[in-house]
């Protein structure tokens, strides 16, 4: 198994993960009750590249090949930025272990790009390679590792309290 195979299917499933990841922070920042104008804005913005980098991740691993590289080279820079802005905006609300995690997936997403423009110009690349199943299996797996807890983080920082606690919410009578 060559590498290139290996690595193939990363950028998508990095994709999906700052997708998930982004998208949780932007809807914690819409929902919040003492959010403000700048918060939910922000946190629109954010849920619309979220789900977007989701759509980005499907085509790319669905089609074998970096569709629209530029396009995805611009939504990781702006995920980036609009997720850095929300530390500043909302920082007791917004979970620097989400932000971190998100950061380091879209700069897999933004240099997986930018290379694959450097390296092909404005040559379109139409042909599909093929990708690993266990290059699928550990991305996935590497990514699960990041995004759970993330994810986990990021629903803290979204119900913490003004005292520090986080509620317990309980399943009773379910």
């Amino acid at each position: 198994m060559k590498a290139a195979t290996f690595v193939r299917s990363w950028p998508s499933v990095s994709a999906w993960g700052a997708g998930l990841i982004v998208a949780a922070l932007g809807a914690g920042a819409i929902v919040r009750p003492d959010s403000g104008v700048p918060a939910t804005g922000l946190g629109i913005g954010m849920v619309i590249l979220g789900l977007a980098s989701l759509a980005w991740g499907a085509a790319t691993l669905s089609t074998g090949r970096l569709v629209v590289p530029r396009l995805a080279l611009a939504g990781a820079l702006a995920a980036l930025v609009l997720t850095t802005a929300l530390m500043f905006v909302a920082p007791a609300h917004t979970s620097i272990i989400g932000v971190a995690a998100a950061a380091v997936l879209l700069v897999v997403v933004g240099a997986t790009a930018a290379v694959h423009l450097r390296r092909h110009g404005r040559r379109a690349d139409r042909t599909a390679q093929p990708m690993s199943v266990t290059g699928l299996l550990v991305a996935a797996a590497v990514i699960a590792v990041l995004v759970t807890p993330a994810l986990g983080a990021t629903q803290d920082a979204v119900l913490l309290r003004d005292d520090g606690t986080v509620p317990v919410v309980t399943h009773e009578g379910h």
